[in-house]
Formats: structure tokens, C-alpha cells, sequence
């Protein structure tokens, strides 16, 4: 009797479980639909954003980096050249100055967004994108410069930071995209290697052209010290300057001063939760 009723409810679980395959198939095909569709959207939106900045180099940048920036940028004297370039020269000659390995227009790059307050390029690399600025540091999360939705956002400095980059430390946020582009390329600073190969970055503005001197890259936490922007005196950001080299997972060979000013590039980083990557350069003007 017992063995009876067991085959019947076996018979029952089985007759039920036939009537739901359907349902069952239903919902797994809509998942996968679902995830192949929101695979497709994230990619066409990399897609997106990908080409309109390619497109906004093209069409305000006179020198991209490549072989010709790559070759402005190499010829240009480091500060420890002095005479020894290329012999000694008269005492009369000035010496050549350093030149940013891009040109940017200016008025037709603001035409488009009018908070850009500069550009930032690694020659060889991908990083070759305008830096704005808002009211918060959120507008500019998911936006282009011209205030249209983008997936990688624009890079931005914080709302705090004097626009002309005469503050003490110029802070830009930028997002870390899987893709590779905007700042995902930060925290590979945390290679000795990746350093070795790229110490220098270029700023231009509206105004002025910096190299940038990179002196140091750590892992931090999105409340750190770094995030400061304005300092009581030489004395207090010469204690900044301290913290920022010991912290320094790789060894740099940009010496620093209470006397200059620098900027702080930041990033998420996937090594940890809830984590930043920062990347920190000494500016020197150049031409």
C-alpha cells in the first residue's frame, strides 16, 4: 500500500515537473535574451563613447600622439639634459625649450563643451582625452563634454581646484572602463615596468602647456589624504608631498618640492572593494 501511494506521488512530482518545462524554457530564454542584450548594450556603448572621442581628437587636436607626438615628445630636453644633448653649446644660446607633443584648439573644443578646462595625453597610449569641470563632482560621471549621456563619462577635476590649474594639487577623477579607455590605464602604474616605460604625461590648457612628472602611484581609499586640494602653508603641503612618496608602491625618480605644484589622477581600481588608484605628477611648464 505504502509503495503504492509513493509511485503515485512520484507520478504526480513528474507530471507536474513536465507541465512547468515549458515555463522553464520560457524563462531561460528570456535570460539569456536579456543578458545577450545588456552584453550588446554595454559594448555599443563603449562603442559609442569610443568613437566620439576619437572624432573630438581628430578634430581639435593638431598632433596627436603617435609618431609625431611620440617624436615631440622624445626630442624635447628633460630637465637633467642642460648642455649635455648634444654638446656643449655657446654661452650666448638660450637654450631650446620643452614643447608639449600636442596642440589643442581650444575655442572649438569649448564650443562643444564649455567646461573644458584642459587636456590630458600619454603619448603612445590611450590616454588622449579633454579634462572639464563642474559645479560637483557628479555631472560629469556619465556625461560627454557636451552634456549628453556617455557610458565612460568624461574626465573631470574636482569642483574644489582652482580651473587654471594654479592650485597646489589639481585632482582629476576619471572612471576605470573594461574597455581600456579613459583611465583604465592608471592603476597600471602599480607596475615598476608600466612606470619605467611611461614617467611622463602632458597637460595642455587654454593658457598653458605642463609636463607632467610622475612621482608617485599607491593604492588608497576613496576618503584619503590625497583628496586634499588647498594647504595652510609650504610647510603643510611639504608634509603632503612626504606622504604621498613614501606611500608609493613603485620607486620614481621625479624629485619634489613644498615650492611646486602638482596633480593627482584617480581611479577605481578591481584589486580591491571599494579601493582607488592614484596617480601623482609634479607640473613644470613648457611651451
Amino acid at each position: 500500500m505504502k509503495s503504492s501511494q509513493k509511485k503515485k506521488k512520484i507520478r504526480r512530482i513528474k507530471k507536474k515537473l513536465r507541465a512547468l518545462l515549458p515555463v522553464f524554457c520560457v524563462v531561460l530564454f528570456l535570460i539569456v535574451c536579456f543578458s545577450g542584450w545588456k552584453v550588446y548594450s554595454i559594448q555599443h556603448a563603449y562603442k559609442t563613447a569610443e568613437r566620439r572621442y576619437d572624432s573630438l581628437a581628430g578634430s581639435v587636436v593638431a598632433a596627436a600622439p603617435g609618431e609625431s607626438g611620440a617624436a615631440a615628445a622624445a626630442s624635447a630636453p628633460s630637465p637633467s639634459d642642460g648642455n649635455e644633448t648634444s654638446g656643449q653649446q655657446p654661452q650666448d644660446a638660450a637654450p631650446e625649450r620643452e614643447v608639449s607633443p600636442v596642440t589643442i584648439d581650444f575655442d572649438s573644443l569649448r564650443a562643444i563643451g564649455g567646461d573644458v578646462i584642459g587636456w590630458i595625453c600619454l603619448p603612445h597610449t590611450a590616454i588622449n582625452y579633454p579634462v572639464a569641470q563642474a559645479r560637483d563632482n557628479e555631472y560629469y560621471l556619465d556625461r560627454f563634454i557636451d552634456g549628453t549621456t556617455s557610458s565612460g563619462g568624461t574626465l573631470f577635476a574636482d569642483c574644489v581646484c582652482p580651473s587654471d590649474f594654479s592650485g597646489k594639487n589639481t585632482i582629476i577623477y576619471g572612471h576605470n572602463m573594461k574597455d581600456g579607455s579613459m583611465f583604465a590605464l592608471i592603476d597600471d602604474y602599480a607596475d615598476q615596468s608600466f612606470y619605467d616605460q611611461y614617467p611622463v604625461m602632458y597637460i595642455n590648457t587654454p593658457t598653458k602647456n605642463y609636463r607632467v612628472d610622475i612621482f608617485s602611484c599607491f593604492t588608497t581609499d576613496p576618503v584619503s589624504y590625497v583628496y586634499r586640494a588647498a594647504f595652510a602653508s609650504n610647510d603643510d603641503f611639504a608634509a603632503h608631498l612626504r606622504s604621498l612618496l613614501a606611500d608609493s608602491e613603485v620607486s620614481c625618480q621625479t624629485a619634489v618640492a613644498p615650492e611646486d605644484r602638482i596633480v593627482t589622477l584617480s581611479t577605481c581600481t578591481y584589486t580591491g572593494e571599494d579601493v582607488r588608484f592614484v596617480v601623482c605628477g609634479k607640473l613644470t611648464e613648457i611651451g
